[in-house]
């Protein structure tokens, strides 16, 4: 018989009850263990509680307006027996208590089940974010060159104005995999950091990242026309490679033009994420 979940805030001593059953959500394991302490101290962790066994998870983060909604995990013995669905409700309603409007979260295109459950609660697709790949290779990439924040008006204008902003319900994901509006704060935060590329009549948002186990780069926004969004393509990929990263990796928003221009320019298309949110 399927058992009441009572849902509470995370303690430090649930840690290791908590990371034994996430050792295989993914084939190469999970990251939980590695966000633990930074989600235990900002915004709010929950786990899901049987018996006084820890046997779900959720972590709410804040920002602004909205809350993002992530790794939630459920027991292998306990799964279909409610308690992911406790743990989102009660993450909807400290997110209401703090102010939000709107509670939002990615989940993979090929996660059905999680997809159903959502659509139950009465959750909207609002975007889907497309997996790419393509190894480094050298090549020039001279035409893409780093945008500055004198480029800010322009950039933030030719973003606002493209396809891509549209499809990607103007929110891309950042460095904590939350998708959150690139906002006039976020792309000042992008350019003084140098993550910003444009060419004539396009723009990309690349970042390089070397922590844990993940060393690469990774496309996250393109926008522009077609060609432009080739030449920004073909540039990150040469860029790889001159910096010495052995991965190039995107996650762009599911737009025919981006599409085109990313298989144009020799990558290869994987799997993806759906966003959802609802209104709080």
């Amino acid at each position: 018989m399927p058992s009441q979940t009572l849902v509470r805030a995370a303690r430090a001593a649930d840690r290791d009850a908590i990371i034994a059953f996430c050792q295989n959500t993914f084939s190469w394991g999970d990251y939980i263990a590695d966000v633990w302490e930074r989600w235990l101290a900002n915004g709010q962790l929950l786990v899901g509680v049987v018996n006084d066994q820890p046997i779900s998870l959720m972590h709410v983060a804040l920002h602004g307006e909205m809350a993002w909604l992530e790794g939630m995990r459920v027991h292998p013995d306990f799964r279909r027996q409610g308690s992911a669905r406790a743990v989102e409700a009660a993450g909807r309603a400290w997110a209401r208590e703090h102010g939000c409007r709107v509670a939002c979260l990615a989940t993979s295109i090929k996660n059905v089940a999680a997809q159903g459950m959502l659509d139950a609660i009465g959750y909207h697709r609002a975007a889907q974010f497309n997996d790419w790949e393509i190894e480094p290779a050298p090549g020039d990439f001279s035409r893409a060159r780093i945008a500055t924040e004198n480029d800010l008006r322009n950039v933030d204008a030719r973003w606002r104005a493209s396809e891509s902003c549209a499809a990607s319900h103007a929110i891309v994901p950042d460095r904590q995999w939350h998708w959150t509006p690139l906002d006039d704060a976020r792309w000042r935060e992008h350019l003084r950091a140098g993550e910003v590329r444009v060419a004539p009549n396009g723009l990309a948002l690349l970042l390089a990242s070397e922590e844990h186990a993940w060393i690469g780069m990774s496309l996250l926004a393109l926008a522009g026309d077609e060609d432009a969004m080739g030449a920004l393509a073909h540039a990150a990929r040469g860029e790889a490679a001159y910096r010495g990263y052995p991965r190039l990796e995107g996650q762009v928003a599911d737009c025919p033009a981006a599409n085109r221009a990313l298989e144009r320019a020799g990558f290869t298309r994987g799997g993806g994420m759906f966003i959802y949110e609802i209104e709080l």
